[in-house]
């Protein structure tokens, strides 16, 4: 099997990977180690989408537990004992080009002493510092945060700080969410992506799921609640 090691410590694998007989490439991988934490696996899949992913934490900052050390992880997929499961991102278009998030979407004041002025949908005004609109995946991060919970369908939408108190929408799979920027001056983000968007008043974007899935191994270090993290 031809894979990459993704990771600023990804060198710290590559002789266990070779010792079990992987062939590690620069380039067209069968698949992508992401050695590292969320924020490694977010980067890979921005840089390499849709390649299957086997995420795998630091073991600097991670003490793993029994099931999930580096040797019987890789042997598990090796003998295919582990799931590839696909993971629908979301979608949006600005300026005239579509972006993708496979954790979430966030839309927030550019000034942290002024809010934001918003429409959902066309609804009714809205005072706050924005919105977080996730995926199932992405659900455990910045969205629960604000919204104290996580979901497994559809996708997710936190409503930020705002003066009247929002319980979260869930949205189901063909559904789309409607951002109005009314007043005031705001930002988009996405995902970890060092791009940060300024959104004039007056305009608006629509969120919705997209047909393009990442494929990430389950069953690793990265979401285990036995797996220890010592350090971000």
């Amino acid at each position: 099997m031809k894979v990459l090691l993704y990771g600023k410590n990804s060198k710290n694998i590559e002789s266990l990977v070779k010792t079990l007989g992987f062939e590690i490439v620069t380039s067209e991988p069968d698949l992508i180690i992401s050695y590292g934490g969320d924020g490694t696996l977010l980067s890979c899949e921005r840089e390499y989408p849709c390649i299957p992913k086997l995420p795998i934490r630091n073991s600097q900052v991670c003490i793993k537990c029994i099931n999930h050390e580096d040797k019987i992880v890789l042997e598990k997929l090796l003998k295919w004992k582990l799931k590839l499961q696909n993971h629908q991102k979301l979608q949006t278009t600005f300026l005239y080009k579509t972006f993708y998030a496979l954790n979430d979407f966030v839309v927030r004041n550019s000034d942290s002493v002024h809010t934001t002025r918003f429409k959902i949908n066309g609804g009714k005004l809205l005072i706050g510092d924005g919105i977080v609109v996730a995926t199932p995946f992405g659900s455990s991060g910045y969205y629960k945060s604000i919204a104290r919970q996580t979901f497994q369908e559809g996708f997710g939408v936190a409503f930020n700080n705002t003066i009247e108190e929002m319980p979260p929408l869930i949205l189901k799979e063909k559904d789309l969410i409607n951002f109005q920027l009314i007043r005031g001056k705001a930002t988009l983000s996405y995902d970890n992506s060092p791009e940060i968007f300024t959104i004039d008043e007056g305009s608006q974007l629509q969120f919705k799921l997209s047909d393009q899935v990442a494929k990430i191994y389950t069953d690793t270090s990265l979401r285990c609640p036995n797996c220890k993290i010592t350090s971000d």
